[in-house]
């Protein structure tokens, strides 16, 4: 085979390598875009137009598009098809999935119930950052449940965590439990006043 038949071919391996590139780059960038319409026709109520953009983008691998698709599936009953969608953005280890997937299976809701494993996902979810479930993973350690211990100096932790990224629930059991003593805490009125007003501040 000559030098120039080599190079031939390899010209034509590169040119299909980069066409298959900017192939993939298209379907990432009409997914993206379906999604972000899907997002917001539901946002504006058009549900039936944004299932049908959400499921065009989810099944491209759009893990904004996956989540939403699961979340109004959830809401509707739907629950062996919302428990694929959030499955699949677990598994792009989206801290939205997560928690959706860990209610999933606190619920036995297209899936077996399954408390343990929701209290992972949840937990998973909660180390991302994601506030739903971090204050699910504090009540979880408060009561005793999801498969976890009764840890109230852990509850305490992630309700702290929460409160500190703005969840008003949190907010309200802290100062709760600094009002009645709770949660292993000694009553304490100065940080109850303070959790108040940082209550009444978003109202």
């Amino acid at each position: 085979m000559t030098f120039i038949k080599l190079g031939r071919i390899f010209g034509e391996i590169i040119f299909l390598f980069s066409f298959l590139m900017l192939s993939s780059s298209f379907v990432l960038a009409d997914a993206k875009t379906d999604g972000d319409k899907g997002i917001e026709e539901f946002r504006n109520g058009n549900l039936i137009k944004a299932m049908r953009l959400l499921e065009i983008s989810a099944e491209q691998d759009s893990v904004p598009a996956q989540v939403t698709l699961a979340y109004i599936l959830d809401q509707s009953e739907q629950n062996s098809e919302a428990f694929h969608w959030y499955q699949q953005a677990a598994k792009n280890k989206d801290a939205a999935g997560l928690f959706g997937l860990g209610g999933m299976y606190a619920k036995g809701e297209g899936t077996p119930a399954d408390p343990p494993k929701a209290g992972q996902l949840i937990k998973q979810s909660a180390l991302l950052g994601h506030l739903p479930a971090m204050r699910a993973y504090a009540y979880a350690l408060e009561y005793g449940q999801l498969g976890f211990s009764q840890n109230n100096s852990a509850a305490a932790e992630w309700f702290l965590k929460a409160a500190n990224s703005g969840d008003e629930v949190s907010m309200l059991r802290l100062r709760n439990a600094y009002t009645l003593g709770q949660l292993g805490m000694s009553i304490d009125p100065e940080q109850a006043s303070k959790w108040d007003a940082e209550i009444n501040k978003g109202n």
